[in-house]
């Protein structure tokens, strides 16, 4: 049954299963919501310059679209890049809306962002009081940064490309303040549970690993998908699957 939100039995699907604030946020609700049985929530956040709703055309035709509700926001910022300090009230305020007036699964509310997106996810971990507010199952933050230590622990798949030339690297930092958080040991074994895809004509490996000894789920997708104008900064092409079934599987 899950962990129904106080929007539980308040009202039915909404009309066309779509909520829509212009320039703020957009909610998707599947066919199965019923307004009452809680159902597990997606928030993705958008990456600088691309439109509001990346992650529902992301997700478009995955299990995501037919077993979540799906919510994204639009950044305050006038280029569309998140800025924690502008945007982190609009996010708790779409958070509490989804949970006062809709029927969430408390306990499975998952988080995902490209580039910018994934920063802001990053951003919020890092701020104890934000992040025990959104309380995020898990996340799968897309070519993040590193901003310094994570005040919680949490199931992670990391994702970005091993020669992300728009970050400069691979990530690592990044999946270090993870580790760090999720109290890993150094060693890792390879994670095959995510399959290869093509992607601009190649073969693509998405190169991930599980950390060892952690106390929540440490996966690092280090994966050579040349998309996004060829600087591999991109969503790589097994990421959506991936998400789905590291969601799936998080106790």
């Amino acid at each position: 049954m899950g962990n129904p939100s106080p929007g539980c039995g308040k009202s039915g699907r909404p009309a066309n299963g779509k909520v829509t604030v212009d320039n703020d946020h957009i909610y998707t609700f599947p066919e199965s919501y019923d307004g009452s049985t809680p159902l597990p929530l997606l928030v993705g956040f958008h990456a600088c310059g691309n439109p509001i709703d990346q992650f529902i055309n992301l997700t478009r035709g995955s299990a995501f679209e037919t077993e979540y509700v799906r919510a994204v926001g639009r950044s305050s910022d006038g280029g569309g890049c998140w800025n924690y300090n502008s945007d982190i009230a609009k996010v708790l305020r779409i958070y509490d809306d989804l949970m006062d007036n809709y029927c969430i699964d408390m306990d499975r509310v998952f988080a995902t962002g490209h580039s910018s997106g994934a920063q802001m996810i990053v951003q919020i971990l890092a701020h104890e009081s934000d992040a025990e507010h959104l309380n995020f199952r898990a996340v799968a933050p897309v070519a993040a940064s590193d901003y310094g230590a994570l005040k919680v622990s949490v199931p992670v798949m990391y994702i970005q490309g091993k020669n992300d030339t728009v970050r400069g690297g691979d990530g690592a930092s990044t999946v270090a303040r993870f580790r760090a958080a999720n109290m890993c040991q150094m060693d890792s074994t390879p994670y095959s549970e995510v399959m290869g895809c093509q992607s601009s004509g190649r073969a693509v490996n998405p190169g991930c690993i599980s950390y060892s000894g952690c106390s929540e789920p440490t996966i690092w997708c280090s994966h050579d998908d040349p998309a996004y104008s060829n600087t591999s900064h991109g969503v790589p092409c097994f990421a959506i699957q991936a998400m789905h079934d590291f969601f799936a599987n998080v106790p």
